[in-house]
């Protein structure tokens, strides 16, 4: 859970509650918005999750701690970016290099590029946050 004026609700279980909590709240993401997202290994041998529509990255031990991590980042910033005026927030593009490599991995994923009989140690998503409801304390 998130406090900075507003009270978030990010987890997915939590978005389910009844439909009497979402009166009155203001709805997140903006409509048809996808983050495209990379989970890859590092050089310090732990994993990076990084959504470069948002410039951010997190690490984890594990590939599924990182991405959770990063799900968590991009709920909480999408919470405070559009309590505001969002201009430049939203969609707020990450570094060239790290675009670039995002792009690396997807040439890799979608040719196979030096996968042949290895384990894929990355993980490409396209997602899309989906609603959230906060609300002013």
């Amino acid at each position: 859970m998130l406090t900075v004026k507003l009270r978030c609700v990010v987890s997915p279980v939590a978005e389910r509650k009844d439909s009497n909590l979402r009166r009155g709240a203001k709805q997140l993401p903006p409509n048809g918005l996808v983050l495209r997202c990379i989970v890859f290994k590092n050089k310090q041998n732990e994993y990076s999750a990084e959504c470069i529509d948002l410039d951010l990255l997190v690490y984890g031990k594990t590939l599924h701690e990182a991405l959770h991590s990063l799900r968590d980042a991009i709920m909480g910033y999408m919470a405070v970016a559009l309590n505001g005026d969002s201009a430049g927030l939203v969609p707020r593009p990450a570094p060239f290099s790290h675009r670039a490599r995002y792009h690396f991995y997807a040439l890799r994923a979608a040719f196979g590029i030096g996968m042949a009989g290895a384990r894929r140690t990355f993980l490409l998503n396209d997602w899309s946050p989906g609603p959230s409801f906060c609300k002013a304390h």
